[in-house]
């Protein structure tokens, strides 16, 4: 996930995800090792990010446009049916693409859920 000219900082340390939305740390070590900020990837951390196109999916290519884009035309979003599918099909390389190395799913769901509830102005999803 680094920019190339950045590889050469990487120690031998374990490295681990900074899920947290609110800080700009991708990637640390627990010891005194480098740690990598969201301006030191190749791509864009969706669950860091505020701005479009915000992704949701690296395997696939969605991002929240895509929901909002499904929402606005339907109420409704199937992109983690659309997603789930395509895992069942062998198609997805999570741990390669995600810079979190897991499945998206689950950052997906919150942001349908988030999305949809901006939607009806209550908070709550539908």
């Amino acid at each position: 996930m680094l920019k190339s000219e950045l590889l050469d900082r990487v120690g031998e340390d374990a490295y681990r995800f900074c899920a947290d939305p609110n800080c700009r740390v991708v990637y640390c070590t627990e010891g005194a090792g480098a740690c990598f900020t969201t301006d030191d990837l190749r791509v864009r951390v969706g669950l860091k990010e505020n701005d479009d196109p915000i992704p949701l999916c690296y395997c696939f290519g969605f991002d929240e446009h895509h929901a909002r884009e499904e929402i606005a035309r339907t109420g409704r979003c199937s992109l983690a049916q659309r997603i789930s599918a395509l895992i069942k099909q062998g198609m997805c390389a999570c741990p390669e693409r995600n810079p979190s190395g897991t499945c998206c799913l689950g950052e997906v769901n919150k942001a349908i859920e988030r999305l949809l509830a901006a939607r009806t102005g209550t908070g709550q999803p539908g």
